[in-house]
């Protein structure tokens, strides 16, 4: 990577550069003061509250769903509909009285219009709103993180029929007094919240730094008054300022006003300056600079975070604590009544536990302390391992880049920043453990690529992939990483051409898939359990009732589920069924005469539990025959799918097999006397004279797709806790998990992994962040790429150690955002924690990414902004915890 050249100091040389530097603090003082003359004049003129009429056009920016403007000969009004919000703005800062003239006239059948009042997490008790014009006032508590505040309002259709709207109250005045006892300037600062009152007071004076080096003289001055007349008309009107300049700007405002300062202010903190850059001149005080940062986020996350609040910690903590106090060793089904209470379950006893064990050696020294107590012991564990992950990515960033470059200590700030990588490395999690334990892995992989292949460095290499194997089941795949990276350090010392290495890589891999994969199951059909484990799910058959294949279902036993075949109805057509009837037909046959067991239907309703619906079992035998099962669809479907069981393995018996063709899911009733006259792929047809079409996939098997080996599948289940042959079927799969992965789970991941704590339920409360980040993290992605395209001259070893390291952390994060698949279930939101092992290359991703949209000549002052950036982020990150767990 190329080295960024830090400008030059210029430090005063003579008497005149002196005064006129005196000369510019005069300037900047003079135009501060001009910032606080005009703060102070807006505070003299800001209201004590606010007070609006709903019919004013100006009120729109207030009220979200209600309907235009209406009047009658007395009133000018506005309904609400369902929905319907107050927007506050900054005002739930405060306690408020809101004072309210509403009327809710009705039709004689309609309920009457019971109201509760709802901001954040308080909600009013229940009142009624009368059929005549009358005031209703509340008390409303203070909610920082709530703007809106919710009427909740039971609603009524009209009586015209061509009025379709579900109303609620019409409201003609808003009235809103703070509670406080703070003065109107006081309370408008309280409105406006520091935050946004300090950007606002710096606005003039960052508007004078930006121009402070441009022509005419006057340029300055301009600027300062025209930001001093700006930031008294917003102080003036609070309200309208918070509308104007909501939370979500409030970062890149923030950075660019202090990018602009520090950008203006540089040539007159000379001695600062100095002083800094003598006391961080190695990269090693700048390391330690870092670490200090580290660990106060990571003090700040483990006080923040109340007990149990992160992801899984009652049951990691759970399995740590029995480690350490439990007679004997923890096996699943282990009941201690002393730690019980806490609801771990025992979901964490079944993984590896060498992050538990690591945990327990410190609570043995604590027994007479209180469970709340050694819970802070354990994540002061974590906070431990916390730091020592950010000085192994400091040492990372050591090997990769050359002495000076401020990527050194760049990137490993950018991962102590990033809010919910604190959190969940200050959680008792072994997520923790793993995140370390493959950190360290990292390292020794680009130290044996920069440095070259040595015995010892192989030896770190094998050691560090062990140990992150043993922390958790995420970072097995340090095991394979470790064979392909000894085998490219051995070939560049080998002096192997980088085609060779390449091509001989190529072929291993593909070797692998050959011995992995086998081909000939039914395409878009999914294995459950242990069908078909002699061979493929399709077999070809000359007198097929429909087509040239049919579904083949050997007996198969899983000691996890069901065993058989399953094919997901698409989402869309979900909606179109539900709470109706549905026919599934099919021809079905075995290898003797036997009982097979009817379809199963795998269903989610609004729960996250999987519910099913089995079918009848039917007699079958050597012959065809069509067979038709009905039932109602429930009336709430997230996701659908039908299962054609496997019959099972008998004792004593020889095994048997059941096949089936020509499956079709409808909707209605059919009979089972006339089959279904279908086409050749068996999508749609005629059944009983009406046209149908069919709501699975080749369900006549007459299309194939690669699947992995059954015993692959067998040996691989208890290490991943899932099944790896649905997996890869899914990947297959495109057309269904295609557009689920790229539009939904990756700008999901991408929001998560910068913005959500606790148990991932915990996020800002403005929506428009989720599309924001996404964004934000996609201009980093192209600034890498193009820092990467910019550098790649040759192939030295520090630029294959960047190539390798960044192609790690994809893979990855890939395994992050692909741990939603099969998506045949509804399944959690993506987590971060299965990413954040490769917490290294994100940083490096966002660090060049950033650096890579500056002129290599302002990539200090970049560096400066977007240091000032992650710390408005990390703001913003404390202020949604607080609000959530204590406001």
């Amino acid at each position: 990577m190329k080295t960024y050249p830090v400008p030059a100091i210029d430090v005063p040389r003579s008497c005149s550069e002196s005064r006129y530097g005196a000369v510019a603090w005069r300037q900047w003082g003079l135009a501060g003061v001009l910032a606080i003359l005009a703060f102070g004049v807006g505070l003299a003129f800001a209201p004590g509250g606010l007070r609006f009429d709903a019919a004013d056009p100006a009120a729109e920016r207030h009220l979200v769903r209600f309907s235009a403007a209406e009047a009658n000969e007395r009133e000018a009004y506005r309904w609400s509909e369902r929905g319907a919000v107050l927007r506050l703005f900054g005002l739930t800062r405060r306690p408020l009285i809101i004072d309210l003239r509403m009327t809710s006239p009705r039709p004689p059948d309609a309920a009457p219009a019971e109201t509760r009042f709802a901001l954040g997490s308080w909600r009013s008790n229940a009142f009624l709103i009368e059929g005549d014009w009358r005031r209703y006032q509340a008390l409303l508590p203070p909610r920082p993180g709530a703007p809106d505040l919710r009427l909740e309002i039971r609603t009524f259709r009209p009586a015209k029929e061509s009025d379709k709207r579900d109303l609620g109250a019409a409201l003609t005045r808003v009235a809103i007094f703070p509670a406080d006892g703070l003065t109107p300037p006081i309370g408008a600062i309280a409105t406006l919240g520091m935050v946004r009152a300090s950007i606002l007071l710096l606005l003039p004076i960052a508007l004078f730094a930006a121009t402070s080096r441009t022509e005419p003289r006057t340029a300055p001055w301009i600027a300062v008054v025209g930001g001093a007349v700006l930031l008294a008309v917003a102080v003036a009107h609070p309200v309208d300022a918070v509308a104007l300049l909501p939370d979500l700007w409030l970062i890149p405002v923030g950075t660019a006003v202090s990018a602009a300062i520090f950008f203006g202010a540089q040539p007159h903190l000379t001695p600062m300056l100095v002083f800094l850059r003598h006391a961080l001149a190695s990269d090693a005080a700048r390391l330690a600079a870092v670490l200090v940062v580290a660990a106060i986020q990571g003090v700040v996350f483990l006080a923040l975070v109340p007990p149990w609040q992160h992801y899984d910690e009652p049951a990691h903590f759970e399995f740590a604590w029995l480690l350490a106090f439990h007679p004997s060793w923890p096996a699943v089904g282990t009941v201690n009544p002393a730690i019980a209470w806490i609801g771990g379950e025992g979901r964490a006893l079944s993984h590896l536990p060498t992050y538990h064990l690591l945990v327990s050696l410190p609570l043995r020294l604590a027994s007479g302390w209180s469970v709340i107590d050694q819970l802070y012991l354990a994540r002061a564990v974590s906070l431990v391992l916390f730091i020592a992950t950010i000085a192994i990515l400091g040492g990372i960033a050591r090997t990769l880049f050359s002495v000076g470059h401020p990527m050194r200590w760049l990137l490993p700030l950018v991962a102590a920043l990033i809010p919910p990588f604190a959190d969940i490395m200050t959680a008792v999690n072994n997520d923790v453990g793993a995140i370390v334990a493959f950190s360290l892995f990292l390292w020794s992989v680009v130290h044996i690529l920069v440095l070259g292949w040595s015995a010892r460095r192989a030896a770190w290499v094998i050691g560090a992939a062990l140990l992150a194997a043993a922390m958790k089941n995420v970072t097995l795949i340090a095991v394979p990483l470790a064979a392909v990276v000894l085998f490219i350090a051995w070939g560049i010392r080998q002096r192997w051409r980088w085609r060779r290495l390449v091509g001989l890589l190529a072929a291993l891999m593909t070797g692998v898939l050959a011995l992995s994969l086998a081909w000939s199951d039914p395409a878009a059909w999914y294995r459950y359990g242990g069908v078909s484990g002699d061979g493929a799910a399709r077999v070809a058959l000359s007198d097929a009732p429909h087509g040239r294949h049919a579904f083949r279902l050997a007996a198969g036993f899983s000691p996890y589920e069901v065993s058989g075949l399953s094919a997901p109805l698409a989402l869309a057509d979900l909606p179109v069924i539900a709470g109706g009837p549905v026919t599934i037909g099919a021809w079905v046959w075995a290898s003797r005469a036997t009982t097979a067991a009817g379809p199963i239907i795998l269903y989610n309703d609004l729960t996250p539990e999987l519910r099913t619906i089995a079918m009848a079992s039917v007699d079958v035998d050597v012959q065809p025959r069509f067979v038709v099962w009905t039932f109602d669809a429930p009336p709430v479907m997230r996701t659908m799918q039908v299962l054609m069981p496997a019959p099972p393995p008998m004792n004593g018996e020889s095994p048997v097999t059941c096949f089936f063709d020509g499956l079709v899911v409808v909707q209605g009733k059919y009979p089972a006397h006339t089959p279904p006259q279908l086409n050749d792929a068996a999508t749609a047809g005629h059944w009983n004279g009406q046209a149908i079409t069919n709501l699975v996939r080749n369900g006549s098997a007459e299309d194939g797709w690669l699947h992995l080996r059954p015993i692959i599948d067998r040996v691989a289940w208890p290490l991943v806790r899932r099944s790896p042959s649905r997996v890869v079927a899914s990947l297959f799969d495109f057309e269904r998990t295609g557009p689920i992965i790229l539009f939904n789970v990756v700008p999901d991941l991408a929001f998560r992994s910068l913005m959500t704590f606790g148990w991932g339920e915990v996020e800002p409360l403005d929506r428009i962040w989720r599309s924001v980040l996404p964004i934000m993290v996609l201009a980093l992605l192209l600034g890498f790429a193009r820092a990467v395209a910019a550098n790649a001259v040759n192939a030295s070893p520090r630029r294959v150690a960047v190539a390798v390291f960044a192609f790690i952390g994809l893979l990855l994060w890939t395994n992050a955002a692909l741990r939603i698949l099969p998506a045949l279930i509804a399944q959690p939101p993506p987590f971060p924690r299965y990413g954040f092992p490769a917490i290294g290359p994100l940083a490096l991703v966002i660090a060049a990414g950033w650096l890579a949209w500056w002129p290599v000549h302002r990539r200090a002052t970049g560096a400066a902004a977007l240091v000032i950036a992650m710390l408005m982020v990390n703001a913003l990150a404390y202020a949604t915890m607080w609000w959530h767990w204590y406001v």
